[in-house]
């Protein structure tokens, strides 16, 4: 796995934990990761159409 650095740890956190029900739940960094595995968001390839559908699914679903 790769080493994030904490600019993008903070970014992914804002984006993808704040909304979060369960954020409580992650209190490392490695447990933020894991979540953001588990669920796909890891990928650092991808577009922002695909990026965006992903945070509204989180958001809607």
């Amino acid at each position: 796995m790769k080493t994030m650095d904490q600019e993008q740890t903070t970014r992914k956190y804002m984006q993808f934990c704040y909304t979060c029900e369960d954020a409580h739940l992650c209190t490392t960094e490695e447990a933020c990761q894991a979540c953001w595995a588990e669920k796909g968001m890891l990928e650092e390839e991808h577009d922002g159409a695909e990026e965006t559908r992903q945070l509204l699914h989180m958001y809607y679903a």
